[in-house]
């Protein structure tokens, strides 16, 4: 089965691309964990992939429910991890929603603004840009 790619390069955002149904997929599984007690999940992700012009393949993917904004970091293992309260990590999901009509290279960014009141998305976290393939 194939899965999502999610790479990186220094200095920019964070990739994550796939099909709308392997990025539909990963939407789902978010949904239905954040329906569950658990605290993180793992989801599989696509570790054979070219790398060539970026830093680094991700060789995780975890999402972390805690009772913050999302945050989207990087660990020393190369683990992306995304966490945040349940209603965050559920707007977070919209980033991840394309129409099945959805065409190549169709994206959407989830990043950081500064403004007043921003409680959804934590100051610290690393772009990223959801694509299809």
């Amino acid at each position: 089965m194939k899965m999502i790619e999610v790479r990186y390069s220094l200095d920019e955002a964070i990739d994550v691309l796939g099909t709308q149904k392997e990025i539909e997929a990963v939407r789902q599984e978010i949904l239905k964990f954040l329906e569950t007690d658990s605290e993180k999940i793992q989801i599989e992700i696509e570790k054979d992939i070219n790398s060539e012009s970026w830093d680094f393949v991700a060789s995780d993917l975890q999402i972390t429910r805690n009772a913050t904004p999302v945050k989207v970091s990087i660990n020393e293992e190369k683990v992306i991890k995304i966490e945040g309260s349940k209603d965050n990590l559920e707007n977070f999901t919209s980033f991840l929603f394309f129409e099945e009509t959805a065409i190549s290279k169709s994206h959407s960014h989830f990043e950081y603004y500064d403004y007043e009141g921003n409680v959804y998305v934590h100051p610290d976290s690393f772009p990223l840009i959801i694509g299809i393939k």
